[in-house]
């Protein structure tokens, strides 16, 4: 497959047709409908999930499209869409309805090449599940007996679920009853329920290359995606965390040595951290650079973006790169999770200390890219996608 990936980036007009910086590590062509992109993110799958990389294809190879048509499911019947969860090992996937099972699901689950088990009648949507969650929490973060709160919610079973830490002063006082009766009344929809748990623990070379990147180095932070406005295609901008901004008006960009190690002063335009209703996320000029598709996936290398993934789901494949961390694969565990600063962040089976960060998830305002953390906006999408 290597080999002839390597053929084909040498030989295929369309491999080099859009690339307007030049050769990357990845190139921009497929095997089949297998992306060579996608086929180094099911080699960290592989690694990650201790199966061959044969197994791992079988597993996750056709999951990109198959999450396609179900995301076109999923915004079709949004009024009646309950949530949607896959298994870790790709084997099958789960779809829940508030209502009666729609023909349209039927019809879409019969054309997919894995498992899928529709359940009807959950008496809910999850946007009422995500509302519900963004109800408790907020009362809870307001509670001056509670010093750290993160929630959830449970599709399947439509339980909100909130952990809570006690401020020092109540922490004789305070149970999960006393916790779970404070914000009960706040979920009014009987389909829902909801619970509360007390705990204790928080939850360089002279080549100056002409390109500002995704995962770029912004000295204690990497970057994420370059992204454009989806009104103003001219309007562009190079996003990071917002706690990585945590407010500074400038910070200095640079690629890595391997393409030079040249660094541009970029200035804010957008940042939400705290209390942001979407993620976590901060816009950035340019500065004296262009902005292109490139991304590195690690410190040497670098694929062009080929594909966008608007909508997280539990047992979704995810890799992510950070200057510090390293890389490393997982599954999405958890959406629409809300912590002390933020709401709607997905959390992943990537071990602690190689965290993704909770610039993953920003649902309507984002569009996330395989493989990487986070873009901005249904009035921000991906460059050149």
């Amino acid at each position: 497959m290597d080999a002839y990936i390597d053929k084909q980036a040498k030989t295929d007009p369309a491999a080099t047709a859009n690339r307007p910086d030049g050769p990357v590590d990845i190139p921009d062509v497929a095997i089949d409908d297998l992306s060579a992109a996608n086929i180094e993110i099911l080699k960290g799958m592989a690694r990650a999930q201790g199966v061959s990389f044969s197994e791992a294809i079988e597993r996750h190879g056709a999951w990109p499209a198959t999450k396609q048509k179900l995301v076109r499911l999923q915004r079709a019947l949004s009024d009646e869409f309950a949530g949607g969860e896959r298994a870790d090992d790709g084997s099958k996937v789960w779809l829940g309805f508030k209502g009666q099972i729609p023909a349209q699901a039927v019809e879409t689950a019969k054309s997919l090449p894995l498992q899928v088990e529709l359940q009807g009648n959950l008496g809910y949507t999850e946007a009422e599940l995500n509302e519900a969650k963004k109800r408790v929490h907020r009362a809870l973060l307001k509670d001056p007996r509670f010093s750290s709160v993160a929630s959830y919610y449970d599709a399947k079973s439509g339980t909100v679920q909130s952990l809570v830490v006690p401020a020092p002063a109540a922490k004789a006082s305070v149970n999960d009853e006393s916790a779970r009766s404070t914000v009960s009344p706040l979920v009014t929809n009987p389909a829902i329920t909801m619970d509360v748990k007390v705990t204790e623990g928080p939850v360089a070379s002279t080549f100056a290359d002409p390109y500002i990147r995704g995962g770029g180095d912004l000295q204690n932070c990497t970057s994420n995606f370059n992204v454009v406005a989806t009104w103003d295609y001219e309007t562009r901008r190079h996003a990071t965390a917002g706690h990585c901004a945590n407010g500074a008006s400038t910070r200095t960009y640079c690629n890595y040595p391997v393409d030079g190690g040249n660094c541009t002063s970029i200035t804010l335009t957008n940042q939400c951290w705290i209390g942001c209703e979407y993620g976590d996320a901060a816009l950035y000029t340019r500065g004296s650079l262009t902005l292109t598709r490139t991304f590195y996936y690690n410190a040497q290398n670098k694929a062009y973006v080929d594909g966008e993934d608007p909508v997280q789901w539990v047992g979704d494949s995810i890799c992510k790169w950070g200057r510090y961390s390293g890389s490393s694969c997982g599954t999405v565990q958890r959406t629409n999770w809300s912590n002390d600063n933020s709401d709607n962040l997905f959390v992943t089976s990537i071990p602690v200390g190689n965290t993704t960060c909770r610039v993953r998830r920003c649902p309507r305002y984002a569009r996330r890219l395989r493989g990487a953390p986070f873009m901005m906006g249904s009035s921000w999408s991906s460059l050149g996608v």
